[in-house]
């Protein structure tokens, strides 16, 4: 009975440590002693320390791995605040667009009032002219004394008046036609540009939450799989342990009845 739990405490301690070898890899753990395998039944003190040196290198490579998940996630934390200060910068820069927008949309509609008005003027010199020219065509066909013919022209000099009117107003309601266009072209260029600029800040903000979200989650399961490793390891070590305690108060014993 006492050669079977040996038996079974040596071959518990040799996987676990074969088990370790696997996680850690074999070249980068340091040994103690000369012996390229080094197992509990022809060296026990020195496989005990190779197996404590495994164990604290897992540690370590936990301690390691936790201390690299708090340094990325500072690190996409950082972008993400960056990121977050720009896009709240440029919705105060698309306040003040709108602003302007407004802006340029009061003074379209105080362009269309004056259009209104300046076309309401045309008419009314068009309605002056036609009445010149009949007036004219009247005095035309009419008597030739010098009172008529002071009075033609008369009605002559207020029609190139009227003639003049008129070429003012409509070089004025072109000028206003082309200024309402080129403000009708700005603004819709602007929204373009702006609209396109906050796509792609809000996509942006969406991959960096997605990618924090993502490195969060890797390093919870990762971090929940190592400590449920060494938490195994730890137990069977301790169960090692006292096997061997047992084995080894056997040991006294039957030295003790030997003796």
């Amino acid at each position: 009975m006492f050669r079977d739990q040996l038996t079974e405490r040596n071959t518990l301690l040799l996987t676990i440590y074969q088990y370790l070898d696997k996680i850690l890899g074999v070249d980068k753990v340091p040994k103690k002693g000369s012996a390229g395998e080094t197992k509990p039944f022809t060296n026990f003190s020195v496989f005990h320390d190779n197996l404590i040196t495994r164990l604290k290198a897992l540690s370590q490579i936990q301690l390691d791995f936790d201390k690299r998940c708090k340094e990325v996630e500072g690190k996409y934390v950082d972008k993400l605040n960056e990121i977050r200060k720009q896009l709240d910068t440029r919705w105060k820069q698309i306040d003040k667009f709108e602003t302007s927008v407004k802006t340029y949309a009061d003074m379209k509609a105080q362009w269309r009032r004056k259009f209104a008005v300046k076309e309401g003027e045309l008419e009314a010199v068009k309605a002056t002219n036609s009445e010149l020219t009949t007036q004219l065509k009247r005095f035309s066909s009419a008597s030739t004394d010098a009172s008529s013919s002071s009075e033609l022209r008369s009605l002559t000099t207020r029609a190139q008046n009227a003639e003049r009117r008129l070429n003012n107003a409509q070089n004025q309601l072109l000028a206003t036609e082309e200024k309402i266009a080129v403000m009708n072209q700005k603004n819709a260029a602007a929204d373009s540009k702006w609209d396109a600029r906050v796509k792609e800040y809000e996509a942006r903000l969406k991959a960096a939450e997605e990618r924090v979200k993502r490195e969060r989650q890797g390093s919870k399961e990762r971090v929940a799989e190592l400590e449920g490793n060494l938490k195994n390891l730890q137990a069977q070590f301790e169960k090692a342990q006292k096997r061997n305690q047992q084995l080894s108060d056997l040991l006294e014993a039957n030295k003790a009845v030997a003796s």
